[in-house]
């Protein structure tokens, strides 16, 4: 084609617009559909990076979750009270020989009350006997009377410590009913139960961590796909670029038809200055095509690694969760089963306790009664020996008439001094009971409290972190699931080169087939290229842009400041986020 006036000026200028116009409708369709392309591109990789985002705050909740100081403060309390469980039947023994050491005692306090209520029985059939023997004397029949009422009195104090006993050992009974098979059956299920709660506790230290450390190279996986996935939402800046140099080729057009509607050239001028623009314009379009297939390249073929990328990150967590993940939940339930099969224990021997120490409080109490009740008993056991003496005296007084008074008076002192023996066994035994008592209370009594609060508080902060992690399993089930869904279905169409790239060069080609192989003669049109070649170059933004223009135009172009320093990834990462 050459580049003089063919027919008028009219026909050339409107030959030129339509021309032009139909340039500049493909270009602004190239520059529509990869605006559109790379938008949906954007899209669908922000989706992969939030569901990746996603991704790595579960695995840090998680991690957080298994490295809880908390929770491995609760298993080290958990195996200290172990400890304490397996010493359970060792107290319990304890306690059920002191238990039997009361029972005896107040057996032998029985026997002693029966003792003495004998003694009773002779001194009211020697006073009897007395009364009648001296049935003759003045004021002796009184005088026997009140010895009768004293003995009656005894009796009826050794009547009710007989009963206090009597109460006392039914309780005693009752607290040691069925204490050898309870002790039997703690000596058999504590230490299956201990074995279990520290095997246990030490498998769920040991798959926490080793969990733990799994999650952490699944989220150092994932942080690296991650960084990749913004690393290349960042590389698609080439998509805004190329979509600015097609502006920049429109903007070429618009501005050669205004200065052409503004300046007075004559139609060869005229000519050679639309071809120079569309010499500028081919060439730049099909830089643009090459540095847009370039960048494609290299952005396409890292899209294309997300698959491998992902399915790596997939196997490695599918062995976090089919292993260790649920082997954690196992046994951090199996756990809570042990510590719910410990308090059962633990509650009964407790309970046992509890009813021990009931029991050594109120023999403490009764032992207390029954000493005044004796201390009664010496008493009146003083009276009737005083009243016995006073007896021999007069008798002795009376001559042969009280000599058989005297006797039988002296039969009362004798069975009195009796009573005052058996009280001291009596004493003695009571002093016995109630050491055994207060022993019986603090035998396994917990300084720092009941066992099973604690064994309660432990089994609260285990259930709590069973129920964090299983929650935290989920979400992490939830986010893996939603990547290989979206990276699986959506990464592999993004092919941004496909189609845009053969769009690219049509246009190229299609200002190639309006000019002629070569440039045309600027002569004579010095003025026009600085002028238009000016504000055409004020729109680039590329070097390469500028490289194209002098090489059509034949003039420098100034260049701008020095660009900032490359990113690195991180930053790269940040801009893709914000």
């Amino acid at each position: 084609m050459g580049y003089g006036v063919s027919g008028t000026a009219s026909a050339v200028r409107i030959e030129r617009q339509t021309a032009e116009a139909e340039l500049v409708s493909r270009l602004e369709g190239a520059r529509s559909r990869i605006e559109q392309r790379f938008l949906d591109g954007g899209v669908v990789l922000l989706a992969v990076l939030d569901v990746l985002n996603r991704l790595v705050a579960s695995l840090e909740n998680l991690s957080q979750s298994l490295d809880d100081e908390a929770a491995e403060a609760t298993i080290g309390r958990l195996v200290a009270t172990v400890d304490q469980l397996t010493a359970l039947p060792a107290i319990e023994e304890t306690r059920q020989q002191r238990l039997a050491g009361v029972a005896v005692t107040e057996k032998s306090l029985g026997t002693h009350i029966a003792d003495m209520q004998e003694t009773l029985r002779y001194l009211r059939t020697f006073a009897t006997t007395a009364k009648i023997t001296g049935a003759a004397i003045p004021d002796f029949s009184g005088f026997a009377e009140e010895i009768l009422e004293r003995i009656h009195f005894g009796t009826s104090e050794v009547n009710a410590l007989g009963a206090r006993i009597g109460t006392l050992g039914g309780v005693i009974d009752a607290a040691s009913a069925g204490g050898g098979e309870a002790l039997e059956r703690f000596r058999r299920s504590v230490p299956d139960i201990a074995g279990n709660l520290s095997r246990n506790a030490a498998d769920l230290t040991a798959q926490r961590r080793h969990l733990s450390q799994l999650a952490g190279k699944v989220g150092s996986s994932a942080r690296l796909v991650q960084t990749k996935v913004a690393t290349t939402l960042s590389s698609m800046q080439i998509g805004d670029i190329t979509r600015q140099r097609i502006e920049h080729c429109q903007s070429a057009f618009t501005f050669l038809e205004e200065y052409l509607a503004s300046v007075a050239l004559d139609g060869d001028a005229g000519g050679r200055l639309t071809a120079l623009v569309r010499h500028l314009v081919r060439d730049q379009l099909v830089e643009i095509a090459r540095d847009f297939e370039r960048e494609c390249r290299t952005v396409v073929g890292t899209i294309r690694s997300f698959g491998a990328d992902i399915d790596a990150l997939m196997a490695l967590y599918g062995d976090m969760d089919a292993s260790d993940g649920h082997s954690a939940d196992r046994a951090m339930r199996t756990l809570e089963a042990d510590i719910d099969a410990a308090r059962t224990v633990v509650r009964d021997i407790e309970q046992a306790a509890g009813k021990a120490n009931a029991l050594g409080s109120s023999t403490v109490e009764t032992v207390q009664e029954l000493l005044k009740g004796v201390k009664t008993i010496q008493l009146v056991r003083t009276d009737i020996q005083y009243m016995a003496l006073n007896t021999n005296l007069r008798c002795s007084k009376l001559g042969e008439e009280g000599r058989a008074i005297n006797v039988v008076t002296a039969e009362l002192r004798s069975f009195s001094a009796q009573l005052d023996e058996i009280a001291e066994r009596i004493l003695t035994a009571l002093q016995s009971l109630e050491d055994d008592a207060i022993k019986l209370g603090a035998a396994g009594n917990a300084a720092d409290g009941s066992l099973d609060a604690r064994l309660e508080e432990v089994l609260d902060h285990i259930r709590h972190a069973g129920d964090r992690m299983e929650e935290d399993m989920a979400a992490l089930r939830d986010c893996c699931a939603d990547i290989s869904a979206k990276a699986g279905r959506t990464i592999a169409d993004l092919d941004f080169n496909a189609e845009l790239g053969d769009v690219l060069a049509d246009c190229a080609g299609s200002v190639g087939d309006l000019i002629c192989p070569d440039l045309p003669d600027t002569a004579g049109l010095e003025e026009a290229l600085a002028d238009l070649g000016g504000r055409i170059a004020r729109t680039y933004t590329m070097v390469s842009e500028r490289e194209v223009h002098a090489r059509v135009f034949g003039t420098t172009v100034e260049m701008p400041a020095a660009p900032a320093a490359a990113q690195s990834d991180e930053d790269l990462f940040d801009d893709a986020l914000f």
